[in-house]
């Protein structure tokens, strides 16, 4: 175990190793309590909230194509960084968000989407380029471990804030991590890519027969993981009877539990198939997915969370490091890939989306996790 921190880091990697340190601890601290908030801000619609999530994320599928253009022309680095100075915009409009639930909404969702487009296309490619394919599972594992490390409190101290105090200081306390974050940023290295298609070849791209197993892989993994982000945060702090603290408890419990398994993730990613890997925990994971419908106490919620937690490591491992293998074996073509899997996620929230929307109005909120169960089985045409 202790030679997975054995292995020598480029400069490029350890700046963003920091970032990611410091912005895991905002995102720790605010991501789970998103949904609740929109939630409770939208009346108790989850209706809206699933709107908000899916016009958001449905938007930089369908419009990732220019991103990468723009990135094109202003370097990877300059790009990541704009975007990081448009998150705090988005945490502003949250602030205010009740003096006008649907303008701030709106404006909300503008903010986000520049981010999104100046950010995700970027940060994957640089991470393709930062580092070694010898090791890149155990170099995953090390980034997301230190991200849990740092953030293993986060759940809890916003918890406690929320109990004591407000979502208002909860996001002021984010935009200010979030403003300290952007420094290690400026210690990376200037990066081209050139990206080839235009808007409407990216389409074409996209839909040709040869990416068709790719294409639906990437949109179950971006179907289920909608379902985690929007639906099971809700659904937790419904039964746990609205209490924040218990929220943020629980899931840091969880989140400790995961570090270890994370470290022997990675060793393993690095010296087995990855394919095989990906096929058993995808299974193991979706098992996960069936068993939270059935989770209806504190202590359910907690094994039940914590068994997904961990076979989403065992599937997420290997999964995340195949992708960027074949990234890196597209050569130069690494941040067309990244743009065609950002596009296939975003079609896949939007049809998820509507699914979700469908399923609360005529049956109930459970019924969301046996569909993900279902849907996170295709990861595996990858």
């Amino acid at each position: 175990m202790f030679k997975f921190f054995h292995f020598n880091f480029s400069k490029d990697f350890k700046a963003l190793c920091f970032y990611n340190m410091i912005a895991s601890l905002a995102d720790g601290m605010v991501g789970l309590f998103l949904p609740i908030f929109l939630f409770e801000k939208f009346g108790n619609s989850i209706h809206w909230v699933i709107i908000f999530y899916v016009i958001g994320y449905g938007l930089y599928g369908i419009l990732s194509p220019i991103g990468a253009m723009w990135m094109s022309k202003i370097g990877l680095k300059k790009s990541i960084i704009i975007a990081r100075f448009f998150i705090i915009p988005f945490y502003l409009c949250l602030y205010f968000f009740s003096n006008n639930p649907l303008i701030f909404a709106i404006l909300a969702n503008v903010v986000l989407l520049a981010f999104r487009l100046f950010y995700w296309v970027p940060y994957h490619v640089d991470f393709v380029k930062f580092t070694d394919g010898k090791s890149r599972g155990k170099q995953m594992a090390y980034l997301t471990v230190l991200g849990y490390l740092i953030s293993i409190g986060a759940p809890l101290v916003a918890g406690v804030l929320l109990s004591q105090s407000s979502f208002e200081t909860l996001f002021m306390i984010v935009m200010i991590i979030l403003t300290i974050a952007i420094i290690p940023l400026f210690k990376i290295s200037e990066t081209r890519a050139h990206f080839e298609y235009s808007y409407f070849g990216s389409w074409k791209e996209l839909f040709k027969k040869s990416r068709r197993h790719t294409m639906v892989a990437y949109m179950a993994d971006g179907a289920q993981d909608l379902v985690g982000i929007v639906i099971w945060p809700i659904f937790i702090y419904q039964i746990l009877e609205k209490q924040y603290l218990a929220v943020g408890a629980i899931t840091a419990l969880i989140i400790i539990g995961t570090v270890v398994l994370q470290i022997f993730v990675g060793e393993y990613t690095d010296k087995f198939p990855k394919k095989k890997m990906v096929r058993t925990g995808s299974m193991l994971y979706a098992l996960g997915w069936f068993l939270k419908a059935f989770a209806g106490t504190t202590f359910q919620i907690f094994v039940v969370g914590a068994f997904h937690n961990f076979t989403s490591i065992i599937f997420r491992t290997p999964f995340d490091a195949l992708y960027y293998e074949r990234s890196a074996d597209h050569g130069s073509y690494i941040d067309e890939y990244t743009v065609l899997k950002e596009m296939s996620i975003g079609i896949g929230r939007i049809l998820m989306g509507i699914v979700l929307i469908f399923l609360v109005s005529t049956v109930s909120l459970k019924f969301a996790f046996p569909i993900a169960a279902l849907i996170s089985l295709f990861v595996n045409l990858l």
